[in-house]
């Protein structure tokens, strides 16, 4: 039992290794500030421990199947490992505010934090109530101050915290009946499918059905201009076979939501999510950072072709053998070319969100950041697609690869957006232009030669490796 309480304790570490891990760096640099009463410190350590709640809330999404419930005493391993995950990510942290301010700084901390958790857990479940709180944290950035002047001792009262653990607790159990209902059967996706923000599971997400009926319909919509894509360039290529029509065809089967529908169902879901984080931020945050964030956003959906792949080896043997290349260099160089049709997508992406960010925080900045992603955009997508495209299969490199990933994307184009802010598009953008396209074209070179050599595989991935 204990053994198995720990399992699912360690789960959201071993689901999202990088994640867990920039947390938990953010947690180390907070605490040695907090000694001082910072108050950035702490608002930094609690906004790593939401992410830490959200990331759990995860965790369980990804193992919320009915047979999961009929596992021997999972309910008791499941109730210890929360129990842990409380003890060192609330209760502790309330002791350590009562010890650093005061009882009453503690109590407010009890109750906010038992409700903050719940919204984690409810929002990571997919509910549309998580959008509610941000609807109320953002509106509340529009009430005017003598309102809130007016609302204080309210809102300091010793019984709304107690208000905020009765409605955690209501939370909390919408949550387990959301994640548990009956009748809760996935739909198989394409092992190419780019994540999104309202998927079930991080873990299961080519395995895993969206639950909103709104997705469901957005999906739906996508995959018929999928087929119809499908169709069409099976048609040409039939008609008139060339190289060129191949490889048309090789990308709509492999990659059927690189397309305009697809894009566009992309923008909606991220999009929505960069229009609440900046709405969240608000107008004193820089909008180069923002827009760095909003970039990174764009160039998730790259990561489906190191992860995507090994799931989708077993399905390649009748391809390669309707294909029947002259070697096995030969179809990989195929398979690897087709895999740049992840590019226009991610590369639009990038603008688009990007425009949210600018036209939200700073209208008159919006030219200079299209001017930076127009100069970025292209070259960090291919150079993120080189280091997606041979993932190592032991997770401890590969989640450094993902770590290193994620925090280059952003520096560079916080450091683009400063040097084309500094210089100008000119003596800015052309020398930035230049080292970006010299490091991803030798990037990417070096990925797709090393990705040709490996052996030709058609075996399922190994279970241990998490691929």
């Amino acid at each position: 039992m204990r053994r198995a309480a720990i399992k699912l304790a360690l789960l959201p570490g071993r689901l999202a290794p990088w994640g867990v891990a920039m947390l938990g760096l953010m947690l180390a640099a907070a605490v040695p500030l907090l000694w001082a009463t910072d108050a950035g410190a702490a608002a930094l350590a609690g906004f790593a421990l939401w992410f830490l709640w959200l990331l759990a809330g995860a965790a369980l999404k990804s193992i919320a199947r009915k047979e999961t419930l009929l596992l021997p005493d999972f309910r008791r391993a499941l109730a210890q490992a929360a129990a842990g995950w409380a003890l060192l990510f609330w209760l502790l942290p309330v002791l350590g505010t009562g010890l650093l301010f005061d009882a009453t700084a503690a109590w407010m901390t009890l109750g906010y934090g038992a409700l903050a958790i719940a919204w984690a857990v409810l929002a990571s479940s997919g509910s549309r109530a998580g959008v509610y709180f941000w609807v109320v944290i953002i509106g509340a950035r529009f009430l005017p101050a003598g309102l809130w002047r007016a609302l204080q001792p309210a809102l300091t009262g010793a019984l709304l915290p107690l208000a905020a653990l009765l409605l955690a607790a209501l939370l909390l159990r919408l949550a387990w009946l959301r994640l548990f209902p009956p009748g809760d059967v996935p739909l198989p996706e394409t092992p190419m499918l780019a994540p999104d923000p309202m998927q079930r599971g991080m873990a299961q997400q080519s395995n895993a059905a969206p639950r909103g009926k709104l997705v469901r319909r957005l999906n739906g919509w996508s995959e018929q201009a999928a087929g119809a894509q499908l169709r069409l360039r099976a048609i040409r290529y039939h008609r008139a076979p060339t190289a060129a029509r191949q490889r048309s065809l090789l990308r709509a089967l492999l990659l059927p939501h690189e397309q305009l529908r697809g894009w566009m169902v992309r923008w909606l879901l991220f999009g929505g999510v960069v229009l609440v984080y900046t709405l969240a931020v608000g107008h004193d945050a820089q909008v180069g950072m923002v827009a760095g964030y909003a970039t990174f956003f764009a160039m998730t959906g790259l990561n489906t072709i190191g992860m995507g792949m090994p799931r989708l080896r077993p399905s390649l043997g009748e391809l390669y053998f309707t294909m029947a290349p002259r070697t096995h260099a030969a179809f990989k160089a195929q398979l690897v070319d087709s895999f740049l049709g992840v590019l226009p997508g991610a590369i639009l992406s990038a603008f688009v969100y990007t425009s949210i960010a600018a036209l939200l925080l700073a209208p008159s900045a919006w030219m200079h950041v299209l001017v930076t992603t127009a100069v970025l955009a292209p070259p960090l997508a291919l150079a993120t697609l080189a280091l997606y495209l041979n993932l190592p299969a032991a997770r401890i490199l590969r989640t450094i690869i993902q770590i290193v990933t994620v925090f280059g994307q952003m520096g560079t184009y916080w450091l683009l957006y400063a040097l084309i802010e500094r210089f100008g598009p000119l003596w800015g953008g052309v020398p930035a232009l230049a080292i970006t396209w010299g490091f991803a074209l030798g990037a990417w070179s070096a990925a797709r030669a090393h990705w040709i050599a490996q052996p030709l595989r058609f075996d399922p991935p190994d279970a241990r490796s998490g691929a």
